[in-house]
């Protein structure tokens, strides 16, 4: 009877663990569409890192220093910065430079 209770409960982790990953999964690809519709023509932007996380921007001609204005005016602007971190990201890179959001 014990080694019935002891398999019964881990199933029940199992079945809960597989939920868990599965929507963790979901708001991954979620994330990675929803970075994607943000690229223009002239700036592309995708979601990396664990369960996708961060969101890259790249451009073909971009130098550090447009990189710092764009990280700048993201983290300066709070409602936007709250608006993305809603959305599950917690941080943005662009080039080598990376800014968390708070």
């Amino acid at each position: 009877m014990r080694n019935f209770f002891i398999l019964a409960g881990l199933s029940v982790v199992v079945l809960f663990g597989g939920i868990q990953l599965r929507w963790a999964w979901q708001a991954s690809d979620h994330r990675a569409e929803l970075a994607q519709s943000w690229s223009t023509d002239e700036v592309q932007s995708t979601a990396v890192g664990t369960f996708n996380s961060t969101i890259l921007v790249t451009a073909a001609d971009i130098d550090p220093i447009e990189c710092d204005v764009i990280l700048g005016n993201i983290i300066s602007d709070h409602q936007l910065a709250q608006e993305i971190k809603a959305q599950g990201f917690s941080s943005i890179q662009c080039g080598q430079k990376k800014a968390d959001i708070q």
